[in-house]
């Protein structure tokens, strides 16, 4: 038989067993979950950068799949004399000669 001394010192090492995790798991633990948590944050961040760039470029790709279809519309008109004509006086100011201009100081009608 055991003595009640013999007992107590049982009981109190199957106390001391039963208390859960140390202080150093937890502490990893927490760190861990922080680590993990800021990771996250960053990576929501990259991912609204990334969303907002895909903006951008779907934008730009829009204009330039439209400049595109004005310069094929552009190109299959190519052989169109009055065309060539309007598009040389747009684009690249051709006047004929002793051609009038009339130039508008005040800037209205740009």
């Amino acid at each position: 038989m055991r003595t009640a001394k013999e007992v107590t010192y049982t009981v109190k090492k199957a106390n001391k067993t039963r208390r859960g995790p140390g202080f150093i798991p937890m502490l990893v633990l927490l760190v861990l979950i922080a680590v993990v948590g800021v990771e996250l944050v960053k990576m929501a961040g990259d991912i609204k950068a990334g969303q907002n760039s895909q903006s951008t470029l779907e934008a730009r790709k829009l204009q330039l799949t439209q400049e595109n279809e004005t310069m094929r519309s552009d190109l299959d008109k190519a052989d169109d004399p009055a065309f060539m004509l309007e598009k040389a006086r747009e684009e690249a100011d051709y006047v004929f000669p002793n051609e009038r201009i009339f130039i508008d100081i005040n800037g209205v009608g740009d």
